[in-house]
């Protein structure tokens, strides 16, 4: 894996904007969309590429499931319970784990990126980002029967491209 990952420099300096990370969590724990997966999305906008519908790695899968997502529902656990001192600092080191486990599998899908197909400006950033790049993300729109992802995807979009604008707030 790379150590340069210009991929997690990015995914920690959206997420450090409190909107940008409460939108996330939204997704996340509402919708069962993977934070990393979204940010990935998100980033290979911004890069003039698509996340394609029919990419399945079975690597990031693999990691997701069988570490990130155990060491995510012992914190969620143990943060409901935390009383002693001890558990305070268990749960501070679990929420290290965790936050370990994401940057590898940001390092996985980093490897991913050339696996993307590049949609415009052949290489070039992209300055303001739509629903039409985000690629698989679609489907998870369009199985929503509610329109909520779709909704919290447009106002995270929102936040993403005041912030790429310099525009703050809403």
């Amino acid at each position: 894996m790379s150590e340069n990952n210009a991929f997690w420099n990015y995914a920690v300096q959206l997420y450090s904007t409190p909107e940008i990370a409460e939108l996330c969590l939204l997704l996340q724990n509402r919708y069962q969309l993977s934070v990393n997966s979204l940010l990935f999305a998100l980033w290979l906008a911004r890069q003039g590429r698509k996340l394609p519908a029919n990419l399945d790695d079975n690597a990031v899968r693999q990691w997701r499931v069988n570490m990130l997502e155990p060491l995510r529902q012992l914190r969620y656990q143990l943060r409901s319970s935390k009383q002693s001192p001890q558990e305070y600092d268990c749960y501070a080191q679990l929420k290290k784990a965790e936050l370990a486990a994401e940057r590898v599998e940001s390092g996985l899908f980093y490897e991913l990126r050339e696996c993307c197909p590049d949609v415009a400006r052949a290489g070039g950033e992209a300055e303001l980002i739509d629903l039409q790049q985000l690629g698989y993300l679609n489907l998870c729109i369009a199985a929503d029967s509610d329109s909520g992802v779709a909704g919290n995807l447009q106002a995270l979009l929102k936040q993403l491209n005041n912030k790429a604008t310099g525009c703050g707030g809403n």
